[in-house]
């Protein structure tokens, strides 16, 4: 077993062999000084800039103005052995298509309206069940926003429709910009910001993607609602605090189904100072399932240096999550659910979500050239319940590892280099290994290798 991550390591070094002279013959591009195209793209701030679309930036009307911009992104993936081979192809090649469009109009100084449409498509068979692959048209987005005047030098805003939503470090309300369908949800949502303070109330229910033409629909099964407040701590240093109520009345615990109901209370300290940066956060669970009740935990750490003197400005860091499992010796339910988390959440092969995990990753990144980064890390990983088994996407279990009695769950080595060539396009590849521990092979699965290369261009 001492030789497998040997030559794992020798096929991810041989795969950087690739990614990292692509990365040193791009040292001639200029890195893009501004952030014009956001993750949320209602986000945006449109300003001129002598750029190619401009025009559509602010098209001015009577007193109102329109911000037209959109996105195109090509990927393609490749997994040997995918979901670890459990009810899964020996392989599978594939590519994705998104293509977004979206407008946002500004019709007074408090009113305002965004709409986005979306096109996603798949090339090729995956092999194995997915919802966020194909959408072949759809409202992605479409919100009003009305922000009343308030003579208390806050900005209020009230927000009614469907919308991506993005808290924190995304480690529980996330966009999910990984897969082809990015994640929307339907309701209301009330924020206020003070200077670099700042809170969101919501009250939404997640959007069940279709695969065909304006066929989404609001997920009547599952409600989220909750506050999420940001503080400003000093220079560099900010805090987040936030309580969240979550529904789901078609659950799956112990092999059985019913309604959910979790609370969730958290806290995360994030910040950077003299080389140093840090984001650590925690999350403590209470609810009900059944007639059981729900304790859980999550605990997650990023620290990390870089040495900006440097040639490449290299960074070590280390990156640590634990989510706990169920004890199916006590009637209380233990398994975490991160209910709407990023994917991937803690290496590339998005396999996992956190739920019944422990794993810790070093890492080392650098810069070889004005906008180029590169990754590499090593990720070993373990179960935090012998009793509970291992949950992908949705928290649908993996088929017998709840049955299995190992612990570790195996060594991902991961390679990932991106490129922002200016401020609308974008390329990247990832070369990952998930090297397969007896939580996996003793439920009968394998280890895994996954390639992915893709071009986003925003504009």
């Amino acid at each position: 077993m001492a030789a497998q991550p040997v030559r794992a390591l020798a096929r991810l070094l041989a795969a950087g062999a690739v990614l990292l002279p692509l990365a040193q013959a791009l040292s001639a591009s200029p890195e893009a000084a501004d952030q014009t195209y956001r993750a949320l793209r209602y986000d945006d701030d449109p300003q001129p800039s002598g750029d190619l679309w401009d025009p559509l930036k602010r098209i001015p009307a009577g007193e109102a103005w329109l911000n037209l911009g959109g996105e195109l992104r090509e990927r393609a993936e490749s997994y040997a052995s995918p979901n670890f081979g459990l009810k899964a192809p020996r392989a599978s090649a594939y590519g994705l298509h998104r293509l977004l469009l979206h407008a946002d109009l500004h019709a007074t100084d408090t009113v305002r309206a965004f709409v986005q449409l979306g096109q996603m498509e798949r090339a090729g068979n995956r092999g194995t069940a997915s919802a966020t692959d194909v959408n072949r048209l759809d409202l992605m987005q479409a919100f009003v926003d009305i922000k009343p005047a308030s003579p208390f030098g806050d900005q209020p805003t009230l927000r009614a429709g469907r919308e991506e939503l993005l808290f924190g470090f995304q480690r529980l309300i996330a966009v999910r910009e990984g897969p082809n369908v990015r994640r929307g949800f339907d309701g209301f949502r009330l924020s206020d910001r003070w200077g670099g303070a700042g809170i969101d109330l919501i009250a939404v229910r997640p959007v069940t993607n279709g695969a065909g033409v304006f066929d989404d629909r609001a997920n009547q099964a599952q409600v989220l609602w909750g506050a999420y407040a940001t503080l400003r701590l000093g220079d560099g240093v900010g805090l987040d605090l936030y309580e969240l109520n979550y529904r789901n009345a078609t659950a799956r615990f112990r092999g059985t189904t019913g309604a959910e109901q979790r609370q969730t209370w958290g806290a995360r300290l994030f910040g950077e100072a003299e080389g140093f940066d840090w984001n650590a956060e925690v999350a403590l669970q209470q609810g009900t399932f059944r007639n059981r009740a729900i304790r859980a935990q999550m605990a997650a750490a990023i620290v990390g240096y870089t040495f900006a003197d440097l040639p490449w400005r290299p960074r070590i860091g280390l990156e640590a999550n634990a989510a706990s499992g169920d004890d199916g010796r006590s009637s209380t339910i233990g398994t975490f659910n991160a209910m709407f988390p990023r994917l991937p959440y803690f290496a590339q092969t998005s396999l996992l979500v956190p739920a019944n995990v422990t794993d810790v990753r070093p890492v080392l990144g650098f810069s070889p050239a004005p906008g180029v980064s590169a990754t590499l890390g090593w990720d070993t990983l373990w179960r935090a319940s012998a009793t509970d088994g291992l949950y992908g996407s949705g928290m649908v279990q993996y088929a017998g590892t709840s049955k299995a009695t190992g612990m570790r769950i195996g060594t991902e080595l991961s390679a990932d280099v991106r490129w922002r060539i200016d401020r609308h396009l974008s390329v990247g590849a990832i070369a990952a290994e998930l090297l397969a521990g007896p939580a996996i092979t003793q439920a009968g699965g394998k280890s895994v290798v996954f390639l992915a290369a893709f071009a986003t261009y925003r504009f």
